[in-house]
């Protein structure tokens, strides 16, 4: 069976990595969703994420969808963001992430923006 979900090792936990990342990395806009990441040495570790939503967003409910949907983004592009990296990602606007599609499109094009993607190169063997 093959496993599904986003191990412990892929996810940020402690407060001093939240923060870590927050003040000492960078950050970018797009519509609805904040971005910020911080690199690491490359190859030590698998690239890490975490959500940190408002209460601003809406009830419960939208805000545990948002998320997921980020979650399941992330999951599924992990292989093409480079190792190493802590992301934390903020959304502001559930309605401009309606689908995991729309959430890994621009979760995606931020991580292309911010240069955490991976080259062509960098996939092969």
């Amino acid at each position: 069976m093959t496993p599904y979900g986003l191990p412990r090792s892929s996810r940020l936990h402690l407060k001093r990595d939240f923060k870590a990342v927050i003040q000492g990395g960078a950050k970018l806009q797009y519509p609805g969703l904040v971005l910020w990441w911080r690199s690491g040495p490359e190859n030590t570790r698998p690239a890490r994420f975490a959500v940190v939503v408002s209460r601003k967003l809406g009830p419960a409910v939208v805000r545990n969808r948002t998320k997921r949907l980020l979650r399941e983004a992330f999951r599924l592009s992990r292989k093409d963001i480079k190792p190493g990296t802590d992301i934390v990602v903020s959304p502001r606007n559930s309605e401009k992430l309606p689908t995991v599609q729309a959430a890994q499109d621009a979760l995606t094009l931020l991580c292309g923006k911010a240069a955490l993607l991976l080259s062509s190169s960098d996939n092969l063997p």
